[in-house]
């Protein structure tokens, strides 16, 4: 009941509401439904291509899977590194007050964080994350489908990544790259 935020996954799909965290979507055993672990006053949820979830509550960043019901670890240092998470992307990456960090498998060197001045958004598509900076947007991992060749863009506000692309919004209106 009243619904604020909804997130995606490939066959599943989480919302969050004045209940906490509710998800639906492909689950042959009710896994889905069995999974969500207890959190304190969520504010954020986000899915990745797969079967993992995070929400984002009042004890910082956790993770489970949507299969299982298992807890994912997120690494001791990386939960200290993660002060303060404002925003979660692809159950993957968090937006926090020193910046931007992503955890997981590192196959696509999505967990290889560039510098970044500032950022105030991120978003992970497949096998790529990107982030909205002071220097606009900067993007990292794979570049098969030239998701990570940023082109020129002017004062972007807004990114949004898919499975191998994305899309800013700037003062030219919607520019996209990648496949």
């Amino acid at each position: 009941s009243n619904p604020t935020q909804l997130s995606a996954g490939l066959y599943h799909t989480c919302a969050l509401d004045d209940t906490g965290v509710v998800c639906w979507g492909r689950s042959n055993e009710g896994q889905i439904e069995r999974a969500i672990p207890v959190l304190r006053n969520p504010t954020d949820v986000s899915l990745d291509y797969g079967a993992s979830i995070c929400a984002l509550d009042d004890l910082g960043v956790t993770c489970w899977s949507k299969d299982t019901g298992a807890n994912i670890d997120i690494p001791s240092e990386l939960q200290q590194e993660v002060g303060n998470p404002t925003q979660l992307d692809g159950a993957k990456c968090a937006l926090h007050d020193d910046g931007v960090s992503c955890w997981g498998s590192n196959d696509y060197g999505g967990t290889d964080v560039p510098s970044l001045s500032n950022p105030t958004q991120v978003n992970t598509g497949r096998d790529h994350v990107c982030a909205l900076d002071d220097t606009g947007v900067v993007c990292w991992g794979s570049n098969d489908y030239r998701q990570t060749d940023v082109p020129a863009l002017v004062n972007p506000t807004s990114i949004a990544s898919g499975g191998y692309h994305t899309c800013a919004l700037d003062d030219t209106g919607v520019v996209c790259w990648g496949t």
